[in-house]
């Protein structure tokens, strides 16, 4: 039962209850939705694999085969992979083979490794490698973003890695528009690949908006020309954390409902107002070896955000390491979701607390009626009542829903409310909704965080 657990409520909107279905591909936009063929909302909820380090080559596939990993992923309920390439890769390194380039980086362990549990990947170049872990996960009906996340094959970001914006040391602008057409080209007849993205988190001293405008309104009609079929994703500027400026100007292309901003912050505006359009949170993520006090608020705030909105997202990352980073040898992942030769989860709660956020909470296209469930993120579950009328917490796909009815919390076709007599006390349903014990109100401007109004100023 519910004692003891705090009176913070978090109410989520829902118009469906955890609709699913099989995605009929490719996929567009409508207002601030990725839609698929039918028209049906697709969720993206995926994790960030990384390929575009010096290695050139998914990361930890020394440790184990590519189809387990595919499977694993596919297994924690991601639905997509937001896979990381370099540029170089397809401009200036696309005949290197993969064995042979770790040779040239001293990697003798990774190379072993690699032939022990993939060993098609050794003889192969690096961009039929980035072909053959696609089609795994086609093979396997996961949805792929194809994000090109540096130029130079290595570890990312600083604002002086020659890598941040346009016209820095590695990033000139021909070259990175002809590695976007090359990339765009390639995947064609690859439906997995639903989106590419144009780059990840321009940065740096060089960056303005006047720049921004002009540079990605050419890479968004470079991708958009070489494969119309992809979702073209479009970051800001900041590390990707500002796309304020898209407030007073949006962005001038035309491709139709092919155009998705990404953000590793907040910039909820842009999914509301006369002309919407989709945001996914490509990035976030937390220590998972140091789960501490200060990243459990964080991944509550971020969890309730997520599933405040619906947003679509990618958690950072599933490599436990990498092969080189910055010219060390097999380097702890610290945010990696799984252990360095993925045989276990780094944070054992990671299936619980993000089983809601894998979840479609909003379907724009149902013509279900308006209800809220409640949610708990510190735990992840959701309030349901059991067969004896008591509140318990549980898995959300039983989640019991909910009408808000003034300063009421109503359960849905019952006609009882939810009540309690302090703070910290047990939560009840009861029949008095007269009674101060079932008035609540809200804590933040969100209007999702919930706390009895009784016994309080």
């Amino acid at each position: 039962m519910m004692e003891r657990k705090p009176l913070c409520l978090i109410l989520l909107l829902s118009f469906t209850i955890f609709a699913s279905h099989s995605n009929s591909l490719p996929l567009s936009t409508n207002n601030r939705w990725i839609v698929d063929e039918t028209g049906k909302r697709v969720k993206l909820h995926c994790v960030n694999w990384s390929s575009h380090m010096n290695a050139m080559v998914a990361e930890g596939l020394d440790a184990i085969p590519l189809k387990d990993v595919i499977a694993q992923l596919k297994g924690l309920g991601f639905d997509c992979v937001r896979y990381t390439w370099a540029t170089y890769m397809f401009t200036r390194y696309s005949n290197y083979k993969v064995g042979e380039n770790l040779d040239k980086l001293n990697l003798t362990s990774s190379r072993l490794g690699i032939g022990n549990f993939n060993p098609s990947l050794e003889s192969i170049t690096v961009v039929e490698a980035f072909d053959f872990v696609v089609d795994e996960f086609g093979k396997q009906g996961m949805m792929v973003l194809a994000d090109n996340h540096v130029s130079d094959p290595k570890w990312c970001c600083d604002n002086n890695d020659g890598n941040g914006c346009f016209g820095d040391q590695y990033f000139n602008l021909e070259e990175w528009l002809q590695g976007l057409s090359n990339v765009a080209n390639r995947v064609k007849g690859k439906p997995q690949i639903v989106a590419v993205g144009l780059r990840n988190e321009l940065r740096g001293p060089g960056q303005n908006n006047d720049n921004w405008y002009k540079y990605m309104s050419q890479g968004v009609t470079t991708v958009h020309k070489a494969n119309p079929n992809v979702l073209v994703f479009v970051s800001g500027l900041n590390y990707d954390t500002d796309l304020s400026f898209l407030k007073t100007k949006p962005l001038n292309v035309n491709i139709g409902d092919k155009l998705v901003y990404e953000v590793h912050s907040y910039a909820g505006f842009l999914m509301s107002g006369s002309n919407p359009n989709p945001l996914v949170m490509t990035e976030f993520g937390m220590d998972m070896e140091n789960i501490d006090d200060q990243n459990q608020r964080y991944l509550s705030c971020i969890l309730a955000y997520l599933g405040g909105v619906d947003l679509d997202w990618a958690l950072w990352a599933a490599q436990g390491s990498y092969y080189i980073r910055e010219k060390e040898n097999i380097v702890r992942e610290h945010y990696g979701l799984w252990s360095i030769d993925f045989s276990s989860l780094r944070y054992q709660e990671f299936p619980q607390r993000f089983q809601l956020l894998q979840k479609k909470l909003l379907e724009p296209s149902s013509n279900s009626s308006k209800s809220y469930i409640i949610y708990h993120p510190l735990s992840g579950q959701c309030v349901k009542v059991n067969s004896n009328n008591e509140l318990e917490l549980g898995h959300c796909e039983w989640a019991s829903k909910w009408n808000q009815e003034g300063q009421h919390i109503k359960l849905v076709g019952n006609g009882t409310y939810i009540e309690a007599n302090s703070d910290g006390s047990k939560v009840k349903l009861s029949k008095d909704c007269k009674s101060k014990q079932s008035f609540w109100k809200t804590l933040s401007t969100s209007q999702w965080y919930y706390r009895l109004v009784s016994g309080f100023n």
